[in-house]
């Protein structure tokens, strides 16, 4: 069995957190015998972008091609011109992805599945690229590509043909699959496989960080839709509560201005990324993760705080409430600072040992999410 994966969500030498779900759900298949597979990540390219921006800047500095654990990942480029809706920029990266993939192939190998990682607009150039190729397709929906880009009617109808095209779509929660009901997909072609953790890294004996003082964590990119400055407000209302923010982004500035304007800065502290065996310890020292994000399919940062025996208080979008539960945290429906200081007063007060709130989520292992994905190839071929 051969995939080839086609998604811009992959880390890469200048981004190695970038996308790290997707890799490590693919890479959960690896050991399975007879899988292969190969990843294309297009990363947009615009000459005159780059002279003004730091993102772009970063994209030129990405190699075309890495060897990642024996993986081949190529990064062709892509044309894009930002802030112009009419450009395509799915069939622009299907174009780049279709350039190379003769060369990647042999005249005598081939893929059997395209795997499109994000519907849009990943998920629509793997569906040109599949029938370019006439191969079969499965796409993976994993939050804001159907909380954002389906509210959009003309990239909605090239989602809709690409899943019309698809053999099966991965959602990766129930709301998900409810919300691409609601648009008229067939129910037969949703299967619904939730996000996993390593309990490698993720599991109630990992060593708590030896900081002195207690924290609460937040870990996500540094952009608006993540609510990093809500955490905020809300720390700034709590006169002894600490904050780590694990992270990087484009309002990592702002956030910094924010946390100077409150006066804030002796109790809060921001670090650009952590390997995954570091991650687990601040996970583990910490009071509970906090994520108020305005959209979510099933965010990863819960799975794994609640692996680690971490309490968590999050905003009940997506499928965080599938997750979330009485026993191992605290679900707000509104978005506001005021809800967010009264469930940090309240979380201290949950009475679960780590190990009772790591078991809420003992089931919800990448080596599960490989074997129900790798079912799911094997019946479609």
């Amino acid at each position: 069995m051969d995939i080839l994966t086609v998604t811009t969500l992959y880390p890469n030498q200048q981004q190695p957190r970038h996308g790290i779900f997707v890799k490590n759900r693919l890479a959960a298949m690896d050991n399975i015998k007879d899988f292969n597979r190969k990843v294309i990540a297009p990363v947009a390219q615009n000459s005159l972008v780059s002279k003004f921006s730091d993102r772009f800047k970063i994209y030129d500095k990405i190699p075309p091609y890495e060897d990642q654990d024996s993986i081949d990942v190529y990064h062709p480029k892509y044309l894009t011109l930002p802030g112009i809706k009419i450009f395509d920029n799915a069939t622009s990266m299907a174009k780049a992805a279709i350039n190379i993939i003769d060369d990647i192939y042999l005249k005598n190998s081939s893929f059997d599945i395209v795997d499109g990682q994000y519907l849009y607009p990943d998920g629509v150039a793997a569906y040109q690229i599949a029938k370019n190729y006439n191969k079969p397709l499965v796409l993976t929906a994993r939050g804001s590509d159907v909380n954002f880009w389906m509210s959009k009617p003309k990239v909605r109808q090239q989602i809709l043909k690409s899943i019309d095209y698809a053999s099966k779509v991965i959602c990766v929660s129930a709301a998900l699959k409810q919300s691409l009901m609601s648009y008229g997909v067939d129910e037969a072609k949703l299967s619904v496989i939730i996000n996993g953790i390593d309990p490698e890294y993720f599991n109630p004996q990992i060593k708590a960080n030896p900081l002195r003082e207690s924290y609460f964590l937040s870990v996500g990119n540094l952009i608006a839709l993540k609510g990093h400055n809500i955490i905020l407000d809300a720390i700034s209302e709590l006169r002894s509560a600490r904050l780590i923010i694990i992270g990087d982004g484009p309002e990592k500035k702002s956030l910094k201005s924010q946390v100077n304007e409150f006066g804030i800065r002796d109790r809060v502290q921001f670090i650009s990324h952590l390997d995954q065996k570091k991650l687990g310890e601040f996970y583990a020292g910490a009071t509970a993760t906090i994520l108020m994000s305005s959209m979510e399919g099933m965010p990863n940062v819960l799975l794994e705080s609640l692996a680690t025996g971490t309490p968590v208080i999050a905003t009940n979008v997506g499928g965080v409430s599938e997750v979330v539960l009485a026993t191992n945290g605290i679900t707000l429906e509104r978005r506001n600072a005021y809800d967010l200081v009264e469930a940090i007063k309240k979380i201290t007060k949950l009475n679960q040992t780590r190990q009772q709130i790591s078991d809420t989520v003992k089931d919800y292992r990448w080596s599960n999410v490989a074997k129900a994905q790798h079912d799911l190839y094997r019946d479609l071929l």
